[in-house]
């Protein structure tokens, strides 16, 4: 009867602890709703120290991205979407948001390290480069099959 107890107390205590996280969730998603900039910011700052899905922690760094976008802070958003999509980076919001405030902000696209080779100039092989050459990606010119030539072909 005791334990039978103690499990509806610790049943109670958990279930308590997700509405009072579920109405904190609400509370912060109103402030932004009603635009109480700081309001919302004290709540979303409130939720991500006690948080601990990555999820969750994509979501409210989502949030104050969007708060500090509206506050005019267009470097802070853009470093809070990238936090966003570090702890999870298949989060379609954030990765739209992320994009377009690089594209708004005229920030060249980050390259891969394992593509920068693509981008740096080198020298021609032949007399026969294009004009172009070293103004942006280095283009295959010729197939995968006359790549190789036989020992014979190149003797002549």
């Amino acid at each position: 009867m005791v334990s039978a107890l103690r499990w509806v107390a610790l049943g109670g205590l958990v279930v308590g602890q997700g509405l009072s996280r579920k109405l904190a969730y609400q509370k912060a998603q109103d402030y932004t709703r009603l635009r109480q900039w700081e309001a919302a910011l004290t709540a979303w700052r409130n939720l991500l120290w006690s948080e601990r899905d990555s999820g969750a922690r994509a979501l409210i760094c989502q949030q104050l991205g969007y708060i500090a976008l509206q506050r005019g802070d267009s470097s802070e958003a853009l470093y809070l979407w990238e936090q966003s999509l570090r702890y999870r980076p298949v989060y379609a919001v954030a990765r739209v948001n992320y994009q377009w405030l690089r594209l708004r902000l005229k920030r060249p696209p980050e390259v891969p390290p394992s593509q920068l080779l693509r981008y740096l100039p080198t020298p021609p092989l032949s007399e026969d480069a294009p004009p172009t050459w070293g103004e942006g990606p280095l283009q295959r010119v010729e197939s995968a099959s006359s790549r190789w030539w036989s020992v014979r072909r190149l003797q002549e």
